[in-house]
């Protein structure tokens, strides 16, 4: 854990990982907003998977996936924000934020793949790489700096 630790600059390590990751879950919900603006275009890009053209069983799950973008504008995505910002700032709600922010980015992923494992396999699996893994990562920095965060 020293590791995460060092100094580089304005912030540890750890710390600095941590708004790398944030970073990437802003990507994400980037990539949900993206999709209830044009979903079908969101297919083609490989970021969704249903369609609202296809076959009824298709168009339910595509019904419930846009649900689930429009809970991560309102939820996921300002929990990631003011949590990057309270990091940049050294403050505890970053602190709570981020660690909230990470654990959803470990959540979604899991849940995906338990979902979709079987039909998506490649999509699965980018997912659990480009979210889970950091998000992991970002826990362990952030948890390996705690003491800093107090206001």
């Amino acid at each position: 854990m020293t590791l995460l630790q060092q100094k580089l600059g304005r912030h540890q390590l750890g710390i600095w990982l941590a708004i790398f990751t944030l970073g990437i879950l802003c990507l994400a919900w980037i990539m949900q907003g993206y999709s209830l603006l044009d979903w079908e275009g969101a297919i083609e890009l490989g970021i969704q998977n249903d369609s609202f053209n296809g076959d009824p069983a298709e168009q339910a799950w595509a019904l419930e996936s846009w649900g689930v973008a429009m809970a991560d504008m309102l939820w996921p995505m300002p929990i990631t924000i003011l949590g990057l910002i309270g990091l940049l700032r050294n403050r505890t709600y970053g602190f709570v934020l981020s660690m909230m922010a990470f654990s959803i980015g470990v959540y979604f992923p899991l849940f995906f793949a338990f979902q979709r494992w079987e039909a998506f396999r490649g999509v699965v699996i980018a997912a659990l790489l480009l979210f889970t893994l950091p998000c992991l990562i970002g826990i362990l920095g952030l948890w390996a700096n705690r003491r800093i965060f107090v206001d």
